[in-house]
């Protein structure tokens, strides 16, 4: 029996709230210690901690569309600064009773080049002119944009169980 396609229509905080926790959760599963930081003006969603206490910063997008807003290059239009080490894209969407969820795993460096191609048509250019173009407005993915990275945890874990 097929269910019939609903509209589940979070509020913006409860979905960015879920999706932090849902990612938080799939790390822990993998063995990766994972930490929700809470507050308006914080500068991490997730902290990620491996065994060799190595941290990673994940910035966590949660969307029930087929995009995800970044904002990535208004928020980190220099390459140098401080910026997450990890994005990973939440989609969930509901069908009849069944959640349906995807996470796409990306690092600062794949999402800034998939975020500036969308933006400059598939140029190809520096991180710093792509944020220079992209000043005003707000950067966003589509889920076709990232696909190639769905499930991909692998890195996170690598990335937070490496000695230093």
């Amino acid at each position: 029996m097929t269910m019939p396609k609903t509209k589940l229509l979070f509020d913006r905080y409860n979905l960015n709230l879920a999706g932090e926790y849902r990612v938080a959760a799939e790390l822990l599963l993998r063995g990766v210690f994972a930490t929700v930081t809470y507050g308006n003006k914080k500068g991490a969603d997730i902290f990620a901690i491996g065994e060799n206490r190595r941290a990673a910063v994940v910035e966590v997008k949660a969307s029930q569309k087929n995009r995800f807003v970044t904002g990535l290059y208004q928020k980190y239009p220099d390459p140098e600064k401080p910026h997450p080490d990890f994005w990973v894209l939440y989609s969930v969407a509901r069908r009849g009773e069944v959640f349906e969820e995807h996470f796409f795993v990306l690092t600062h460096a794949e999402l800034a080049q998939i975020q500036g191609k969308r933006n400059c048509h598939g140029e190809e250019l520096t991180y710093e002119e792509y944020a220079a173009r992209v000043k005003k407005g707000v950067d966003n993915v589509r889920v076709d944009d990232v696909k190639a990275f769905k499930g991909a945890w692998d890195k996170v874990l690598e990335f937070c169980n490496d000695k230093l």
